[in-house]
């Protein structure tokens, strides 16, 4: 049955949060629909007046979201006092409004790490939102958190999906069926129920029935594909552990497959290898999993290796891309936890690093102005992967192209154009921000952000070295 969801009225502050705003509504359209968000106080139309504006969206909405950053609660104004504290303060009025509308839920949606403020931080007029119970959403775990999200808000996680959209998730369904039939077949019929590494009689166990031992986790454990299509997939090391037992050991690894694309992947053992010493072992469990678009999977991979085994390297082959991740497979004196599925709510395992903080001007023409408000990077295994927010004024008469045609990223003179990024046109005498995705490889230490707009602006970027 087809759930009808209300509006959605995102609250956020632009020099806060705009590209988490952004990236939010998207994921929410994805699964709401088209219109089913109200995000920007700019669609308000020119004589309308604001306050009465802002009450009207918020009684057609289910839910009232309010997107909390870094400068959220201390963002001020040019004379330095607290836009919270100001009666006229956009946001404020949202949150007064929402507060005061009994069908309205509230929801803090906390972004880059944040936590809720103090209650006694708070204006008087909006405390109460720091007794609502707030969400976070992670890089990491993006799609899973807006689905717990959406749970929150309408009391389910089945959006309500067009008949284009149904037809083309049957058919990826039943192609994956495919997939996997074809894989069991396989393997019935080619014996690849024994360990493939020169030992045909030995069954394929998956646990050696001695208690499992942890080992440690390399500090980058976090693999991304690597083209135009896969970019959005992110396979996380979670946990891995041994059991150790006569002359084996049972090496178990949980991964989290997350999929941030609009396409189902398949991920199938052919994904991973381990090599120790000169032999190359394949999984002893029969792995075959289907990651749905815009969700995140786990499994445990396990492999079964000569008892003395130390050392190994895992290669992991991922779309467009792989990588090898070694592993010290000696024990930490802990429990393994791999047979735990994780919680969501562990300390996040991206490697993420400030580049930018504070606003930085890059072209300020007479039409058109381009600001880099922010910049992060996000470490894996085979790429580093640099985040800039970009804010586009378009001051003309005319809409003005915003997409990733204007940026490059040069790494030793050579230009990379982003992997992913906004592509609308922005109105006039309006403005419109945004992520914009470039991938380098991992030992880059240098980078030089190239706006190319009439004019062009560079801007030098030192990345942090990986610490182990």
């Amino acid at each position: 049955m087809l759930l009808w969801v209300a509006t959605i009225f995102l609250s956020y502050r632009r020099e806060d949060s705009a590209g988490y705003a952004g990236r939010l509504c998207e994921s929410l359209e994805r699964r709401l629909g088209k219109g089913e968000v109200f995000r920007d106080v700019n669609t308000i139309h020119a004589g309308e007046d604001f306050v009465d504006a802002i009450q009207a969206r918020l009684r057609e909405c289910r839910a009232l979201l309010v997107v909390i950053g870094r400068e959220w609660l201390n963002a001020a104004d040019a004379s330095r006092h607290r836009r919270l504290d100001q009666e006229g303060d956009y946001l404020r009025q949202e949150i007064v409004t929402g507060l005061a509308s009994p069908n309205v839920l509230v929801v803090p949606v906390l972004v880059e790490g944040m936590t809720m403020p103090p209650v006694e931080e708070l204006p008087e007029a909006i405390r109460a939102l720091g007794r609502r119970q707030a969400v976070s959403l992670r890089d990491e775990t993006w799609d899973a958190d807006v689905d717990r999200l959406l749970v929150a808000v309408t009391g389910s996680s089945a959006p309500a999906v067009s008949t284009r959209t149904k037809s083309a998730a049957l058919f990826v369904a039943v192609l994956a069926i495919a997939l996997l039939a074809a894989v069991f077949v396989a393997r019935r019929f080619s014996g690849a129920d024994k360990v493939a590494t020169g030992d045909p009689g030995r069954s394929r166990s998956t646990s050696t029935g001695a208690a499992a031992s942890a080992i440690a986790i390399p500090r980058a454990a976090e693999i991304v594909g690597a083209d135009a299509l896969s970019f959005h997939l992110v396979y996380t090391l979670l946990s891995g552990g041994v059991a150790r037992g006569g002359d084996t050991t049972t090496l178990s690894l949980r991964f989290r497959f997350s999929n941030d694309g609009p396409y189902n992947t398949f991920i199938g053992a052919d994904t991973f290898r381990l090599a120790v010493g000169s032999s190359v072992l394949t999984p002893s469990t029969v792995l075959g999993e289907i990651v749905p678009s815009h969700a995140a999977r786990e499994s445990v991979i396990r492999f079964q290796v000569p008892a003395e085994t130390r050392q190994a390297v895992l290669t992991v082959r991922i779309p467009g891309a792989t990588a090898e991740l070694p592993l010290d497979l000696s024990s930490t004196g802990r429990a393994s936890e791999t047979e735990r599925p994780d919680a969501g709510d562990a300390r996040p395992r991206a490697l993420l690093a400030p580049l930018v903080t504070t606003p930085r001007p890059l072209i300020a023409g007479s039409d058109i102005a381009y600001t880099l408000t922010r910049a992060t990077i996000r470490r894996f295994v085979n790429a580093l992967r640099i985040i800039v927010n970009i804010r586009m004024t378009n001051r003309g008469q005319f809409p003005r192209y915003f997409g990733g045609s204007a940026f490059r990223v040069l790494v030793d003179g050579q230009a990379t154009a982003p992997v992913d990024g906004p592509n609308e046109a922005v109105a006039s005498n309006s403005d419109a921000s945004g992520d914009f995705v470039f991938d380098v490889p991992p030992a880059t230490r240098h980078v030089i952000l190239r706006v190319i707009e009439g004019s062009t602006a560079d801007v030098p970027l030192d990345l942090p070295p990986a610490t182990r």
